[in-house]
């Protein structure tokens, strides 16, 4: 399918997309056999862009970038544009798990603590009958060296179509960057904390509160230390920033 074209957010490009759209369009590379990269961001990842050249151009430089936060699609609208939906991978990793099983293709899931991505792959193979996990990892071994040469063979070993990384921003991007050549899978993607939520080891904020662009309050009051920075300081520093470009683009002035 013809993806639409890319919104700016503070020089990062996202694609509007809506959830079928997503899917089928991951089902559809995952079928053939040209490598291809999928990212995602939400306002933290928006942020770490701004502070991080070799973070943006990952981002950039991967062949779709959807968005991942309500907090985005804001961005886009203040900029006169529409993102039709917060695509979080677990929003559609079900209907994604089907549509692989439906046309024999195969999922690895690296990352996250041990035995989470092997949970995790337990649940998605119970819930889609035919679906394969050819193989899964945990992300606690070095990123580079032998340890990581071991997990990419492991992965290519498993002949995996589709490989998910769960390492967290920005650490599961620039592994992949890294391996990316080195990778056989058709399409390799990074997915945060997706594994553990699946699993249920780690809860998700209610459905109204997700629905609402509030999954930040929930995460915040589990980890008020380690999400502070990221939430507190983040959102409003975003939130200046595309007021910003705003006002930039009505001047016609360059941003930057």
């Amino acid at each position: 399918m013809i993806l639409p074209n890319a919104i700016d957010i503070l020089g990062v490009r996202v694609v509007p997309l809506k959830k079928s759209q997503l899917v089928e369009t991951l089902t559809t590379w995952a079928s053939k056999k040209q490598k291809r990269l999928v990212s995602h961001v939400n306002v933290h990842g928006v942020n770490l862009a701004q502070s991080n050249d070799r973070f943006r151009s990952v981002i950039n430089n991967a062949d779709l970038v959807f968005c991942d936060g309500h907090g985005v699609m804001w961005g886009a609208s203040q900029l006169g544009r529409v993102i039709p939906e917060r695509l979080a991978v677990m929003d559609w990793i079900d209907d994604f798990a089907a549509c692989l099983a439906d046309r024999g293709l195969s999922l690895f899931l690296l990352g996250d603590e041990k035995g989470v991505a092997e949970l995790c792959g337990g649940l998605l193979e119970r819930a889609h009958p035919g679906l394969v996990i050819a193989g899964t990892h945990h992300g606690f071994f070095e990123k580079n060296g032998r340890q990581s040469a071991e997990v990419v063979e492991k992965v290519n070993a498993s002949g995996a179509s589709v490989v998910m990384v769960g390492f967290g921003m920005p650490l599961q991007e620039f592994w992949i960057e890294e391996n990316f050549q080195g990778l056989n899978a058709s399409v390799i993607m990074p997915v945060g904390a997706t594994f553990r939520w699946y699993a249920g080891v780690e809860k998700r904020a209610p459905k109204w509160m997700t629905d609402r662009g509030l999954e930040w309050v929930g995460r915040l009051a589990r980890h008020p230390l380690r999400m502070f920075r990221r939430y507190v300081i983040g959102n409003p520093l975003f939130a200046a920033r595309v007021l910003a470009q705003r006002r930039h683009l009505s001047e016609g002035k360059p941003v930057g």
